[in-house]
């Protein structure tokens, strides 16, 4: 029976391109190195690597061959992590910025449902969130876009937990801030402040744009940020203007940092999702921790809506 161990030496043997040096970093001998790799290639009944004089080289069959090695290591890693969390009642809850207001709120409630449940929170770009569930990293995760590839994949449970809209923010000494509505061409005109593609409200952006008629690339980016928060000390400080989640950007509208409004020419909606593996929902733990999550973060969120003073003015 092939061990995981050899899956693991074949898989630091590509990445480095050389079975001496995957030796030495591994602290084995060459031999064992060899005789791991050969036994391998017994397994999957195939030549997985051609070795030469300068290192080694994947066979069309060793590519295959490695896709499988890694999703079944994945797969044990976030079995062994599960079920640690699972014997230690832990969770990590992560959650996109469309979640910024509620995750802290949530943690509170799950942790006075469950008092010996300890509770991680990780605040991430939606599609960091989603492929840190994917890979075992987080238990949950809370995300205001998905892409094609997460929604059509397998392994994902997905719920849908309430619905947000995409709005202008400004500064408040902006032209625009005087405005209840802009359309897109104005907005064009302007510097905007986007977001790397690791966060939903970007890939949001990008598809309201399109079905708006559209394109990103017709708009003047003047800066991509790799966080919220510098995005929102962007606009604030009159560098842009920006395209964001009305739900994330809300609080920083009531304290007057910046100015919000609708965009009266963009198919603005979309949805919000809770995410997580079907494998942790196989746990009768873990299923009734995501049930929690799910009916009070909908509550959470209608709550805060209900609540936000940018629906009163």
């Amino acid at each position: 029976m092939v061990k995981l161990d050899f899956m693991k030496t074949f898989i630091h043997v590509v990445n480095t391109g050389s079975l001496k040096k995957a030796a030495k970093d591994l602290g084995i001998s060459l031999s064992t190195v060899s005789f791991q790799i050969d036994a391998l290639e017994s397994f999957y009944g195939a030549k997985l690597l051609n070795r030469g004089i300068k290192g080694v080289e994947l066979t069309e069959e060793g590519k295959i061959a490695l896709k499988n090695m890694e999703m079944i290591i994945k797969s044990v890693e976030e079995v062994k992590r599960l079920i640690t969390n699972i014997k230690g009642e832990k969770i990590v809850l992560a959650s996109g910025m469309v979640g910024l207001n509620i995750v802290h709120t949530l943690q509170i409630l799950l942790k006075s449902r469950y008092p010996t449940l300890e509770v991680k929170l990780e605040l991430r770009g939606a599609h960091e969130c989603v492929r840190g569930v994917l890979d075992g990293e987080y238990d949950f995760s809370i995300a205001g876009d998905l892409l094609r590839e997460h929604l059509n994949d397998p392994r994902i449970f997905v719920e849908e937990l309430g619905d947000d809209k995409l709005v202008l923010i400004t500064s408040k000494e902006h032209p625009l801030a005087k405005k209840e509505r802009v359309s897109l061409e104005e907005i064009k005109k302007e510097p905007m402040i986007m977001l790397t593609d690791d966060y939903g409200i970007t890939t949001s952006t990008k598809k309201a744009l399109e079905m708006s008629g559209y394109n990103i690339s017709q708009f003047n980016v003047a800066y991509v940020v790799g966080d919220y928060y510098s995005k929102l000390h962007a606009v604030s400080t009159g560098i842009g203007i920006a395209i964001t989640s009305l739900l994330a950007a809300c609080r920083a509208y009531e304290v007057g940092l910046i100015e919000m409004m609708d965009i009266s020419d963009l198919k603005s909606s979309r949805k919000i999702y809770f995410v997580a593996s079907k494998l942790a929902m196989e746990s009768k733990k873990m299923k009734e921790y995501a049930e929690f999550i799910i009916t009070k973060g909908r509550q959470l969120f209608d709550d805060f809506k209900s609540n936000c003073k940018y629906f009163e003015s």
